[in-house]
């Protein structure tokens, strides 16, 4: 693969991944939460010109890039940290081992949401220990997730959102 294509590829992850969180954002906000961005990118938007920092000293690089997403209260006044991962499917990536493992470290309160647009419910939410014995994804609806408030009415407008913008660019083989 040429660099143009892996630099494309790169960039449409990455967008994926944006919109994968703006999405998640207007669903908890939407749902009556106190949002607030909080990962590396919102704090530390120079990050290009750190880089070369957190290679020197990987452990402290790795502790600011798992910065979870979001800092959510719910109506009742609770904290919660938030995670967004974009998947082409629910059955997760290859990567995801060892992204959570870093979460495991450092932010085990978290919840780590995975939006899909290959199969519904196309919003799910993982928390600790993220994993089972096998290493599989342990997901679940996140409307199971009560104390978000999050409607199954609201969240058929952000399923038709998904339908929209995201499984149309499914890889089709």
């Amino acid at each position: 693969m040429n660099n143009k294509a892996e630099k494309q590829e790169w960039r449409e992850t990455s967008l994926k991944g944006r919109m994968a969180e703006s999405l998640v954002y207007d669903l908890l906000k939407e749902s009556g939460n106190e949002i607030f961005k909080i990962g590396y990118e919102a704090i530390l938007s120079g990050l290009a010109r750190i880089e070369e920092s957190f290679k020197r000293n990987s452990e402290v690089g790795e502790k600011i890039r798992s910065i979870p997403d979001f800092f959510v209260i719910d109506k009742s006044g609770n904290p919660y940290l938030v995670e967004v991962k974009f998947r082409w499917n629910p059955a997760g990536h290859e990567n995801d081992a060892k992204k959570l493992a870093r979460i495991k470290d450092s932010w085990k309160e978290c919840f780590v949401f995975y939006v899909n647009c290959s199969e519904k419910p196309y919003f799910r939410a993982s928390k600790y220990p993220f994993t089972n014995e096998s290493g599989h994804l342990i997901v679940e609806p996140v409307q199971n997730l009560k104390f978000f408030n999050i409607t199954q009415e609201l969240l058929d407008k952000f399923d038709a959102l998904v339908e929209k913008y995201l499984t149309p660019t499914l890889h089709k083989k």
